[in-house]
């Protein structure tokens, strides 16, 4: 996927391990144990695709505890979600009420899961919940349209401007393929690059992109084709540089 796409990055599985859980795999990073840091889980992603490291995630890994909740790590609701963390993002009281229940929509139970594993898809080797593809519009874009011929049409976009790793879990929670622009969090603890996008998919739909990449070509091609049959127009002065100004030397 990532040759026929061009992909910058690596698409990654994801599995939610709940308590008690054998999920198997191996080779895994702690970013607490190993590398002596806590991450945020939009920033565990990023690193898993950029540098091709297998991840777990647990609550000690965790530092941003909106993802930690969402992924189901923390035992509790957290009640600064619902009671400060809207006003930092509008000021508009029914926007902070639609935030909260957008995200309170897609959390997992709290304590329904021990770890997270992440992984680049061509080193896996645990059965993925979802996977994940970064690109750029054009290419997240092809992925959807390979999936909506399958007839798996993505969820509508639903952006609160934050905390857009809980499409994640959500898409997992209810099997349903998410795209996803970036939000505050993502950007800023993630490191997102601006150009790009993603799309979350339930794994069960994985096998379906290539073929429908390939078949969608005729009226979706990607890379797309770029339109170069006309004849430059140039200034005056740079005329001396063209066919034109050839032919009226040789013609004097």
């Amino acid at each position: 996927m990532r040759g026929v796409l061009g992909l910058a990055t690596c698409p990654i599985g994801i599995r939610f391990c709940s308590r008690g859980e054998q999920c198997g795999g191996s080779g895994f990073k702690r970013p607490y144990r190993d590398l002596g840091i806590r991450v945020a889980f939009c920033q565990a992603i990023n690193i898993a695709r950029t540098y091709g490291w297998k991840l777990a995630i647990g609550l000690e890994d965790s530092y941003c505890m909106i993802g930690a909740e969402a992924l189901g790590l923390t035992k509790t609701y957290l009640d600064y979600i619902d009671r400060d963390l809207p006003k930092w993002h509008t000021s508009d009281k029914g926007a902070m009420e639609r935030i909260v229940s957008v995200i309170h929509a897609r959390f997992l139970e709290p304590g329904s899961t021990e770890l997270v594993l992440i992984s680049p898809l061509d080193r896996i080797d645990f059965e993925p919940h979802v996977v994940v593809i970064y690109g750029l519009p054009a290419q997240i874009a092809t992925v959807a349209k390979a999936l909506i011929w399958n007839g798996v049409v993505p969820g509508e976009i639903t952006y609160i401007g934050m905390a857009s790793c809980t499409l994640i879990p959500y898409s997992h929670k209810y099997g349903k393929v998410q795209i996803n622009i970036p939000g505050t969090g993502e950007l800023i603890l993630g490191r997102t690059e601006s150009h790009e996008m993603s799309i979350v998919i339930p794994a069960k739909y994985l096998h379906l992109i290539i073929p429908g990449i390939e078949a969608v070509k005729k009226i979706h091609p990607y890379p797309l084709a770029k339109f170069s049959l006309y004849e430059p127009k140039v200034p005056k002065w740079y005329e001396e540089l063209t066919f034109d100004y050839y032919k009226k030397s040789v013609d004097q």
